[in-house]
């Protein structure tokens, strides 16, 4: 198997990501990838213990998690009980809402995929918000600060993350070494799975307010594990632009 390494390479003010193939990323080029929006990204390899980072003083700006935190409501719901497993499902309240996949009935792990807000606040309700601030305290998740409501403090309210929070937070999921079951983080890991090509496999979360994207995420290849976090704010910036991001980057570097 070909071991890829990375490093940042300093050319004045600029920077270069490489990898052992060959391929490199210059600071320009990821500037052009984030188009008129601000932002970050961050990338952790397992096995080298190297950790990258572009705009480092936005990679440790804590803002709203977003959707990304359904990872961690997703393993306090099965920690509690609340959720038995990935088909625990949820009747649709009937509401029509805006994303038409949110319109149906669905399981964990189809709410998970779907981002499916009704569907978390309702677990939010069966937790309860003694529940939910023990968790976050027990996970060092961020601010901590659920003040802004049960049903939405993670929702562009009062619980803030960084990147490079997300990424610490990453890599104690994927090692399994959270504060909770084992059997619950490799579960929550499985539902993450987005693709698998050419024994690569990525994993990830993507996150979407107003002017704010996330997409977070593990891609794996053999026994090494890359994990990244990139984040955008700013006109049209979504979820979805920060995963087009984050795979342009680790395109172009070769993994």
């Amino acid at each position: 198997m070909l071991a890829l390494r990375f490093l940042w390479i300093v050319f004045g003010l600029g920077l270069m990501l490489a990898s052992a193939r060959g391929a490199t990323l210059s600071t320009n080029e990821i500037t052009e990838l984030f188009g008129a929006r601000e932002g970050c990204f961050v990338m952790h390899d397992s096995t080298t213990g190297l950790q990258m980072r572009y705009n480092a003083t936005n990679c440790a700006e804590r803002v709203s998690p977003c959707s990304t935190f359904k990872i961690p409501h997703t393993l306090l719901a099965l920690e509690t009980g609340v959720a038995s497993g990935p088909d625990f499902a949820l009747p649709w309240d009937k509401v029509t809402r805006s994303v038409p996949a949110w319109n149906r009935d669905h399981t964990l792990e189809s709410a998970l995929q779907n981002s499916v807000v009704w569907y978390y606040q309702e677990l939010a309700r069966r937790i309860g918000p003694q529940r939910e601030e023990d968790f976050v305290k027990k996970l060092g998740y961020g601010n901590m600060d659920i003040s802004g409501g049960l049903t939405n403090f993670w929702l562009q309210s009062s619980l803030k993350i960084s990147a490079n929070e997300q990424i610490a937070f990453l890599q104690r999921l994927w090692a399994e070494s959270l504060p909770v079951s084992a059997e619950h983080q490799r579960t929550v890991k499985a539902m993450m799975q987005l693709s698998e090509k050419d024994g690569r496999i990525l994993y990830g979360k993507t996150g979407t307010g107003t002017d704010l994207g996330w997409f977070i995420g593990f891609l794996k290849r053999g026994d090494r594990v890359v994990t990244f976090a990139t984040r955008i704010t700013g006109p049209e910036a979504t979820g979805k632009e920060a995963r087009r991001i984050s795979e342009s980057i680790l395109e172009n570097i070769g993994l």
